[in-house]
């Protein structure tokens, strides 16, 4: 029996790899003003990601709000109908309520389709962090593993998923309580960029500081060659936050000094870019744990 994934717009897929790989999507939206975006969507036009950095860049207010019950219930229906199992990998649930909400709604659809299997694992990561959780789904299911099988690989080795921010503008994380007015001001004037990841409880933390935007960058690529395992031999997921030269010099780093061979790059998505703003570079690994 043939079963789907399904994910959220958090993971920064293009519509090309969408497509590409059979998944299902669920977009969140965003609120820049009064006026409501989608955070996928259908087209492979990216300029609808550098006008919302460029709506950040402004200072413009933007906000982002989570899937609720109806929409799981309509989506999930819709696929059970389609007499199919599905497994769906949300947004951590350190980050947001998303995950408890599909559970619950998942739970409620149990009794009614006591035949179909329903799995929703909280990934505990974000952006293409997230998005590589997926793509490990996506190849298991392509070579030709079971949803039970896809569920404990998950449950088994979600906490090696290795997950590395640095932001440019300490704006958006002081906006977000994530640092103080104080010291995102002291921050800004003596050129300290923040280095954060997404801990085992999906919540996201900050790590270490460095000194200057290289220097950030380089401790991400740092990072790697001391955690990552078998670095020629797996994808590496790597999103921006429309600063392209930043992340393909880390590419090239990750090229260079660990023979990395194959990439996934793209967007931050606005779920999460609402919260680390334009400049951030964001890297996702497989390692020894987080």
């Amino acid at each position: 029996m043939s079963f789907e994934i399904i994910t959220d717009s958090s993971t920064g897929f293009s519509y090309k790899y969408v497509v590409k790989n059979k998944i299902r999507m669920i977009s969140y939206k965003y609120y820049a003003g009064e006026t409501e975006y989608d955070t996928f969507v259908e087209s492979h036009n990216e300029d609808w990601l550098r006008e919302f950095y460029d709506k950040l860049r402004k200072k413009q207010s933007t906000t982002t709000s989570c899937i609720n019950a109806d929409v799981f219930t309509s989506y999930f229906t819709g696929i059970l109908n389609e007499g199919k199992d599905f497994i769906y990998l949300p947004l951590s649930s350190g980050l947001s309520i998303t995950y408890e909400i599909a559970a619950d709604v998942c739970e409620k659809l149990k009794p009614l389709y006591p035949e179909r299997k329903m799995y929703v694992f909280d990934t505990r990561s974000a952006a293409q962090g997230q998005g590589l959780v997926v793509d490990y789904a996506v190849r298991q299911r392509d070579e030709g593993h079971s949803i039970d099988e896809v569920y404990q690989w998950q449950v088994d080795n979600v906490m090696k998923i290795c997950q590395w921010f640095t932001v440019d503008d300490l704006f958006f994380l002081k906006r977000g309580g994530r640092i103080s007015t104080t010291t995102a001001v002291a921050g800004t004037v003596l050129g300290i960029k923040p280095v954060l990841h997404i801990d085992g409880e999906g919540k996201l933390i900050k790590m270490a500081t460095a000194r200057g935007r290289k220097a950030s960058l380089d401790f991400l690529s740092d990072k790697f060659g001391e955690t990552a395992i078998s670095p020629e031999n797996q994808k590496v997921f790597i999103g921006h936050g429309d600063c392209l030269n930043d992340l393909k010099y880390v590419q090239k780093s990750l090229k260079d000094k660990y023979g990395v061979k194959e990439f996934e790059t793209g967007f931050i998505n606005p779920v999460i870019g609402v919260h680390s703003g334009p400049g951030t570079v964001a890297l996702f690994f497989y390692g020894k744990g987080r």
